[in-house]
């Protein structure tokens, strides 16, 4: 099967919470509506960014079942099925078919992890299977999963033993690898690339299409810097690039991944907090950190699409 390539920005959507931890599944649509006025071209559900290693089948379902009605042409939806269990990952992978989204992702299993790519196309074959005819991309981020495979050697094999393997989301710095991917038979596979603060480098290797968190709330920074890097102007592509690595240099100081879900609630979509064992922000915190995004120029960046309300 030959699927068409993705282009554009693909939002790794956070899973939003109520007071209690329950999932707020009406907090949605409000997001899904900014980022298709932003110009994101579709949202990847319940990866990493959004918990998946936290979240329970039933709720990845519904999940599923709350992003499924608005997957279109302009707006693709893709669902991360699993990343230790194969047969979660079959069930979802069937109830992703039903509901007709546009693809698939799975990651390496990470806990008894496959030695070699062979063993990893086994376990691929059946959730492939399950997916039917939807795209099914596997999902390389080796800093997480600690599985540090040949990605051209997973591609030679896929090639020959899974129809719809659609291609890679590609978490990892590896570029020269990145590039060759992207090359390999004439540019068969789509390779999307996974790492916001080098959103730039992604671009220079031939990425088109791009997945990542940031995106939720940035991504008119990111379009500025396609539209400059279209244009020959590195100067600007380069100047705009070091506005995201300021802001997502700030992570390691406000707790990771909860940093993220702590600007958009600052960007206007609160969605709870972060699962145990991630600490989410204080409000003390959330303070400082809307100081210091302030002076390093991150709403200044984002200008000229919304007016931002800050300090929820």
């Amino acid at each position: 099967m030959k699927y068409p390539k993705i282009s554009g920005l693909i939002a790794a959507t956070f899973t939003p919470y109520g007071s209690s931890g329950e999932l707020n599944l009406a907090a949605i649509p409000p997001l899904i509506d900014r980022l298709r006025s932003d110009g994101v071209s579709g949202a990847f559900i319940a990866g990493t960014t959004g918990e998946s290693a936290s979240l329970l089948l039933s709720e990845k379902l519904h999940l599923l079942e709350a992003y499924a009605p608005h997957n279109e042409d302009r707006f693709k939806v893709l669902l991360m099925l699993s990343g230790t269990s194969q047969r979660e990952a079959i069930t979802l992978a069937k109830a992703a078919r039903e509901q007709g989204i546009y693809g698939t992702a799975v990651t390496a299993p990470y806990y008894f992890r496959p030695s070699h790519v062979g063993q990893l196309i086994e376990y691929l074959l059946p959730i492939a299977e399950a997916a039917g005819d939807l795209p099914l991309y596997f999902y390389h981020i080796p800093l997480l999963t600690r599985v540090e495979l040949p990605m051209l050697e997973l591609l030679e094999q896929a090639s020959e033993r899974i129809p719809n393997f659609a291609g890679i989301k590609y978490t990892h710095n590896d570029l020269m690898e990145f590039n060759r991917c992207l090359r390999f038979e004439g540019g068969r596979y789509d390779v999307l690339w996974g790492w916001d603060e080098l959103f730039l480098a992604g671009l220079s290797m031939g990425a088109k299409g791009a997945v990542g968190s940031t995106y939720n709330f940035a991504a008119p920074l990111y379009l500025k810097i396609q539209d400059a890097y279209a244009k020959g102007d590195m100067d600007t592509a380069l100047r705009l690039q070091e506005k995201s690595i300021d802001f997502i240099a700030l992570y390691g100081k406000y707790g990771g991944p909860a940093a993220g879900k702590a600007i958009l609630g600052l960007c206007g979509f609160d969605f709870g907090q972060f699962r145990a064992p991630v600490v989410s922000l204080s409000k003390a915190q959330r303070l400082e950190l809307e100081k210091e995004l302030r002076q390093v120029g991150f709403f200044e960046a984002l200008s000229g699409t919304h007016n931002l309300p800050v300090g929820n």
